[in-house]
């Protein structure tokens, strides 16, 4: 089968596999006959066992300018096809250069086994019956096509150099340049007029949808962001004038002709790399396509049933409304795993070292870095299926009193009666008592409870009555159940008294207790009944009563501090006593 042929302009190249034999008898019989031999470098060998044939795919081409004349499909005895190309083309280049060849017409002589062609007696190639039984055609066409190409690729490498050829290479190049010069003045104004433009819409766009509250630098910075992409296609654009250029222009020239040839590959190897890797690829992505857009349905099937329950239109037994978010994000986290996992073959380089060691890599981060974190989750998932506290509710956590006002899966934040917010991580939380001042607020009611010390001259029965009067009438206290009092202690100098009064109302409890207090010091007072602590148990003969002014009877007057002599009068005498007014 011969290869597919490729024309040049001014050249046919042969797609047939040809083949030069260096080592064979015919080849250096006609070297030794030349009277100015070329010095030849050392081939490589071929690999043991090779046969010296080239595998499929393998063709090495014979390059003159930078071009491909022929193609060379075979080794032969010890000379690679890479080898022999290599000659050939070195053979070629001192023949274009040679001056004294005024007619470089390429002939065929053969011989046993072989046909050599030469140019004026110089040896250029060898074609063999090897090369003719690789290719499936008779040596004698073989070596007919290959003069030819060879031949007309020297004639047309000579004219390249003609003076007449270089001057309109020149102005060609000088047009092209001012083409250039041009095109990229007109991209300069175009891409700035598409960014102007670009960055209007998007700032109108932005506006519309209410993005300046987030801030004139962030909006500026989104503006800026879509100037940025106008700016990378300039740039890309850019590049591509000028490659297209310069491969043009040193194309004129048979000097930069390689040079030329080798700057469109590079401009096109990648993109052409590019669309074959996508196209390549599309099976696959069509696959992530069907698991994404089936995993996506899931999600969103789980969201509706979530939200469903936690509005309270779904009502499942023994599952509260407040476990539906917190489930969906679990279910969500699995869903998402699990479709990563089902997709993970068809990723692009999945099967690649790389991939495989970037990924083991990343896995073992994760897991000598989310300890931590993994504990905190946990502990997260065991406060929310034990209902230890809900959004709003006043709780205590270790020395934390406020309101519960964020809950996730790694912290739970906590507004304190300040206005303070703390951000207690789970795992912290779960390690603490957690008192919820809210779960029974609204059935049971719950309880707020003070002490207070009378002295054991005031009745109980009264101070009983007082406490629970002064709860009565404190704002947010129940009066459904009734407030009721505990005597707690009998001390040595005084009696522990607890009034304990029900609420509703939990984050109001600091303001209640103010109020109770507040009640409580008005009726004592008013009832004159003293609330002492053991510092006024001395030295309490003729002491004013501890009793604020206001509220002592109109007819009050301080007692005298009655003092006594404590040595014994002689009898029928009394002792000698003395009377104060304390006035201070």
């Amino acid at each position: 089968m011969r290869p597919k042929v490729h024309h040049h302009p001014l050249l046919r190249i042969s797609g047939l596999a040809l083949a030069v034999t260096l080592c064979t008898p015919q080849a250096l019989r006609a070297q030794t006959a030349q009277p100015a031999p070329v010095p030849q470098e050392r081939p490589a060998a071929v690999p043991p066992g090779s046969g010296g044939e080239l595998e499929p795919g393998r063709s090495v081409p014979v390059l003159l300018g930078g071009e491909p004349v022929i193609w060379i499909a075979a080794g032969v005895g010890q000379y690679t096809p890479e080898a022999r190309a290599a000659r050939i083309t070195e053979r070629l280049d001192e023949i274009v250069h040679d001056r004294s060849i005024h007619d470089p017409v390429v002939s065929i002589a053969d011989a046993p086994g072989s046909s050599e062609l030469r140019v004026q007696g110089r040896l250029l190639m060898v074609v063999t019956d090897h090369d003719a039984r690789i290719m499936g055609i008779a040596r004698a066409v073989l070596a007919e096509e290959a003069a030819r190409d060879l031949g007309a690729a020297i004639r047309a490498e000579r004219l390249r150099y003609a003076p007449a050829k270089l001057l309109q290479g020149a102005w060609q190049a000088g047009l092209a340049l001012l083409f250039l010069v041009a095109a990229l003045w007109l991209l300069h104004r175009a891409m700035r007029w598409a960014r102007a433009r670009l960055e209007w819409r998007c700032e109108r766009w932005l506006d519309a949808r209410g993005a300046r509250k987030l801030g004139e630098s962030r909006v500026r910075s989104l503006v800026r962001g879509a100037g940025r992409l106008v700016f990378a296609v300039k740039v890309v654009l850019v590049i591509a004038l000028l490659n297209a250029f310069l491969t043009f222009a040193l194309g004129l020239f048979p000097w930069t002709r390689a040079a030329s040839g080798r700057l469109a590959v590079y401009a096109l190897t990648p993109v052409r790399m590019v669309v074959t890797a996508l196209v390549g690829y599309l099976p696959n992505l069509f696959f992530l396509v069907v698991i994404t857009a089936v995993f996506y349905g899931a999600i969103k099937l789980v969201d509706l049933v979530a939200g469903q329950i936690r509005d309270g239109q779904i009502v499942l037994a023994d599952f509260p409304s407040e476990w539906a978010d917190p489930t969906r994000r679990i279910i969500r986290a699995l869903l998402v795993a699990l479709g990563v996992v089902v997709a993970f073959p068809y990723l692009p380089a999945s099967s690649s070292p790389a991939f495989t060691g970037v990924s083991v890599f990343l896995g073992i981060l994760l897991s000598l870095a989310s300890s931590s974190a993994l504990a905190n989750i946990i502990a997260g998932l065991v406060l929310t299926y034990t209902r230890a506290f809900r959004l709003g509710d006043r709780v205590q956590i270790g020395d934390t009193y406020g309101d519960i006002v964020a809950t996730s899966t790694l912290v739970t934040k906590v507004r304190t009666i300040r206005n303070e917010e703390v951000t207690i991580p789970n795992g912290v939380v779960l390690g603490n008592s957690v008192t919820n001042y809210t779960r029974q607020a609204k059935t049971l009611g719950l309880i707020l409870h003070t002490r207070v010390t009378i002295g054991y001259d005031a009745p109980w029965r009264t101070v009983h009555q007082l406490l629970i009067e002064a709860a009565l009438v404190t704002p947010g206290v129940l009066t459904d159940p009734r407030p009721f009092v505990w005597q707690t202690s009998l001390n040595d100098f005084y009696v522990t008294y607890e009034i304990n009064a029900f609420t509703g109302s939990p984050h109001d409890a600091p303001a209640i207790y103010a109020d109770l207090h507040s009640r409580i010091q008005d009726a004592f007072f008013a009832a004159g009944v003293e609330i002492m602590s053991p510092h006024y148990a001395s030295l309490r003969d003729g002491n004013t009563v501890a009793i604020p002014e206001a509220s002592r009877p109109p007819e009050y007057r301080t007692p005298g501090f009655r003092v006594e002599s404590a040595d014994a009068p002689p009898a029928g005498q009394r002792g000698r006593t003395t009377s104060f007014s304390d006035q201070s």
